[in-house]
């Protein structure tokens, strides 16, 4: 009832932009609309000068604010309330007026910094100012948006480390009268911060070192089989077993769909004709899912027919079968294309995630992350096999796996990045779904960003 509610609210807010003239559409899952707005010639005052910018997009929040998203710039705005508004230049003034205010907030920041003989700067003209702590990494800046508050760098002795609470990313020093004081204060609350997370990551891990089994070497990724034949075909799913593969079987298209959502499966085997459905819609149907980007799926028919045949080729099927399950010809050509390498199977997303291990001393931090593997950013002395913990900052959770290191990229080139390419094996209780649903999100605002 909640979710038809706010669906309904936000076809509301849909049709009002509509007729302000925006340019607007509801996001997938009916929980937000993503609107345009021309702006107006007058232009944006900016740290480093006026720019003229011809137009916002925004996301609602909720059914009374929008948060601007592009240009850049505007997404450091807070959210802004514009239930009251009726016409687009309504929206587009209050809009002018938050950022007005912020740059007034950023006078007073910069009137601080001044005092306390710091060099600073505004990057490409975003609102807020940066400068640098001495640290080894240069790119490790403190920021400031208000007078008096420093908001920590990710970057230097937090790199890597998801913190518990976000406020502590802000810190508001005492009795600072010299930049150097600053520099200094910010400095030891950086150690402190990351020596406080280093040890409390040690101390759940040794506290929960007998959730998972001892690690083994993760098997391929499991297999789906479809429909009533396959589930009941004992010979194939043992023959399968044998070779090294997890078997999981359904009898209908929506069973396949709804078990994507609980687990990643690396090759699906479906009957052609399903009960209430055509296996060969399953195909593009799969590859649609969240995370999914060229998931090979074997088609099985009960006798063989060239326009069946095609229908699947042009579906992208990676193979159609007909006849009877043979167990040992079946499972063999199955596992040789459950364990080609050259297909990547799953997409992959840019995400910056925290992932440690028993006794590390510094967390690794992911460039990329997919639905059964991750690339880590550097070429840290990460473990060959082993538990691993992936930190999940937007909703506090820690996730529990098991991972093997797949390869390791490193050619010494400066323009080319070093990196390791994690696989994952065995999650603990409830943790693949968690993942799964975290990915999923990450897919909305990914496609929402390129609409």
């Amino acid at each position: 009832m909640a979710e038809a509610e706010e669906l309904q609210r936000q076809r509301v807010l849909e049709r009002r932009f509509l007729a302000m003239g925006l340019d607007a559409g509801l996001l997938p899952g009916g929980r937000a609309v993503v609107a345009t707005l021309p702006l107006g010639p007058e232009p944006f005052a900016t740290p480093d000068g006026a720019r003229v910018l011809r137009a916002v997009r925004f996301y609602t929040v909720g059914h009374d604010r929008i948060k601007c998203v592009a240009p850049r710039a505007l997404f450091h705005l807070a959210p802004i309330r514009i239930l009251d508004c009726e016409k687009g230049e309504d929206v587009e003034a209050r809009i002018r007026a938050a950022w007005s205010e912020r740059l007034q907030t950023l006078r007073d920041a910069r009137h601080w910094l001044d005092t306390l003989c710091i060099e600073c700067e505004a990057p490409q003209g975003a609102p807020l100012w940066t400068f640098s702590l001495g640290l080894d990494d240069d790119r490790a800046r403190a920021t400031v948006i208000e007078r008096g508050a420093v908001v920590l760098p990710s970057r230097g002795p937090l790199s890597g480390l998801a913190l518990e609470d976000s406020c502590e990313r802000v810190f508001a020093p005492e009795t600072i009268r010299t930049g150097t004081e600053l520099a200094i204060a910010v400095t030891v609350r950086l150690e402190e911060l990351a020596r406080r997370k280093r040890d409390a990551t040690m101390r759940r891990a040794a506290e929960e070192s007998c959730d998972l089994p001892a690690p083994r070497l993760p098997r391929a990724a499991p297999v789906l089989l479809v429909g009533a034949r396959l589930a009941s075909a004992n010979a194939l799913q043992e023959s399968l077993r044998l070779r090294g593969f997890s078997v999981h079987c359904t009898t209908s298209a929506a069973g396949a769909i709804d078990a994507f959502r609980l687990q990643s499966f690396g090759l699906v085997f479906s009957e052609t004709r399903l009960d209430r459905a055509d296996g060969i819609e399953l195909v593009p149907a799969l590859r649609g899912l969240p995370g999914v980007l060229d998931l090979p799926v074997v088609l099985l028919d009960e006798r063989a027919s060239e326009p069946r045949r095609a229908a699947a080729r042009a579906a992208g099927a990676a193979a159609y079968l007909s006849g009877a399950v043979d167990a040992s010809r079946v499972a063999a050509a199955l596992a040789r294309l459950a364990t080609d390498r050259k297909r990547r199977r799953f997409a992959r997303y840019e995400r910056t995630l925290s992932i440690s291990w028993p006794g590390c001393d510094k967390p690794a931090v992911t460039s990329e992350v997919g639905r059964l593997g991750c690339l880590l950013r550097g070429s840290a002395p990460v473990p060959p096999l082993g538990r691993y913990a992936l930190h999940l900052p937007e909703t506090g959770r820690t996730l529990r796996l098991e991972a093997e290191v797949l390869y390791r990229l490193s050619d010494g080139s400066a323009w080319s990045p070093t990196g390791v390419g994690l696989r994952f094996g065995a999650f603990e209780p409830d943790a693949e779904p968690a993942w799964i649903e975290y990915l999923t999100r990450l897919d909305q605002a990914t496609r929402a960003s390129a609409a």
